[in-house]
């Protein structure tokens, strides 16, 4: 069996944030990549979860990026705002495919367009030398791309958002992208995240402070819990801290996640450059 390897580059939600009490978790917006131990024949050689801030450092890292499938969740700013500065746009060799589901009548490459545009950005997108294809998705399917199969389906959040699930040699990768389940996507997180090795999940409020951001998008490590543990879930990871919550907060939301979280199932909560091996022995390094 291959692997299949998973880096968080950001898992921050908002807007990114620095300084000595982020040192931990670290600051950058959402980005995940997964690369492909031996990929067959039209599998990607890797794939490339939202473009926030995080994607800056992925694109400063790694070098082949002649086949890469890039899925986006959703459009906020949060989750693009790194695009204008992902450095493989500017190279001729690189090759994208984006997929993403048009948001308030507007397709992924018009917003990126939009963001690119005098005065905000100096560079359109137009004259970026990268080879770039766009393609709207419904809100619910599943595609088989050599021995990668995804599924995504919508879940709620203000103008909605994509669910992600990658299966590759019997190992399985779901992101929820941002969610809030109290507000009727319980059940399509449960049923995309069955039987899961890696549920990543945005936890984003502690319990008290979703009292008071009903209707904001977010969740609850409570509620990432409980559909977890109906899921059948081996490890769940919590996901898009609040930009005001430090490392210390934020290790007191993991000591709630781990003691209240059911027997077997393995809690984390997601930090910068966090990785993941799926496929032999799962490895996650995690300083608690």
């Amino acid at each position: 069996m291959s692997d299949m390897h998973i880096t968080l580059w950001g898992t921050r939600g908002s807007i990114p944030v620095f300084g000595s009490d982020f040192m931990r978790h670290g600051g950058s917006t959402t980005c995940i990549e997964i690369e492909f131990d031996s990929p067959s024949e039209g599998t990607p050689e890797r794939v490339v979860i939202d473009l926030g801030t995080g994607c800056v450092g992925l694109g400063r890292e790694r070098d082949n990026w002649s086949n890469t499938l890039v899925l986006q969740t959703h459009l906020h700013w949060d989750h693009i705002q790194g695009f204008p500065f992902f450095a493989p746009l500017f190279r001729p060799d690189a090759k994208f495919e984006f997929w993403s589901v048009d948001r308030d009548q507007k397709t992924m490459r018009e917003v990126l367009a939009e963001q690119m545009t005098a005065p905000t950005f100096p560079v359109p997108i137009d004259i970026l030398p990268a080879d770039l294809t766009f393609k709207s998705l419904k809100q619910k399917g599943s595609q088989t791309i050599g021995e990668l199969t995804i599924m995504w389906d919508e879940v709620w959040h203000p103008s909605g958002s994509t669910m992600w699930r990658l299966e590759y040699r019997g190992s399985s990768f779901v992101f929820t992208g941002d969610v809030e389940l109290r507000q009727g996507s319980f059940d399509t997180v449960k049923h995309m995240a069955c039987d899961a090795d890696v549920l990543l999940m945005d936890a984003q409020y502690f319990p008290e402070e979703y009292a008071t951001r009903e209707g904001w998008g977010h969740s609850t490590p409570l509620d990432a819990l409980d559909v977890a543990d109906q899921a059948n879930v081996g490890h769940l990871i919590l996901t898009h801290h609040d930009p005001s919550h430090t490392d210390d907060r934020l290790a007191q939301k993991l000591r709630l996640a781990r003691r209240l979280a059911p027997a077997g199932l393995t809690v984390d909560l997601a930090f910068d450059r966090m990785t993941l091996t799926l496929g032999t022995e799962e490895a996650v390094p995690y300083a608690s």
